[in-house]
């Protein structure tokens, strides 16, 4: 089977940037948000921290009650999804020097996964806020089933198994209600 050619991304085609830090505030976003893109693909945190501000938020896709604010727990974050979330691939990478979209496919415990990210930059072309999306249902039911548990860690040993307790049948009763979705329509 031959190997595709890597898809084209707006950010990738737009021309102005330069390694010395000058060109346009597109460009420079552009380039931001491909080396986000790069280092998700390579599953690499210090890469991808390297392209958020200090103060970075991070929206959970999950909840409206959690968010992650600064490096510090963007990295314990991001430890934890690089070991959940599998071949990464990024199909399109779209917008201007403030708001920018990604979007890619990826897996999750053989669970197919769709992820749109939307990324604020600030005036130092850096992300400095991050709101996901997830699809379809079961792809994201077990991304939260493995991640919960894994970030409820740092708690101590109760938060995990709750976490396990709680979710987990979440992954199980989608993954069957999605096969069964064709039954229902």
């Amino acid at each position: 089977m031959q190997s595709q050619a890597p898809v084209p991304f707006e950010s990738d085609l737009v021309a102005g940037a330069s390694s010395d830090g000058s060109g346009d505030a597109l460009s420079l976003a552009s380039a931001t948000t491909g080396r986000f893109r790069a280092a998700g693909e390579a599953r690499d945190v210090e890469a991808m921290l390297a392209t958020l501000s200090e103060d970075v938020v991070l929206h959970s896709p999950i909840t409206d009650r959690v968010t992650f604010a600064g490096l510090d727990e963007m990295r314990e974050l991001l430890r934890a999804v690089f070991t959940v979330i599998d071949d990464i691939h990024y199909s399109a990478d779209v917008g201007d020097e403030h708001v920018r979209a990604l979007f890619y496919t990826a897996k999750v415990g053989g669970q197919p996964l769709e992820e749109a990210t939307r990324v604020q930059l600030n005036d130092r072309q850096q992300i400095s806020e991050i709101t996901i999306f997830f699809r379809p249902l079961p792809g994201l039911a077990a991304l939260t089933s493995a991640l919960a548990p894994r970030l409820a860690r740092k708690h101590g040993r109760v938060r995990p198994l709750v976490a396990s307790l709680l979710i987990g049948p979440l992954g199980l009763l989608t993954r069957l209600g999605d096969r069964l979705a064709t039954w229902f329509t």
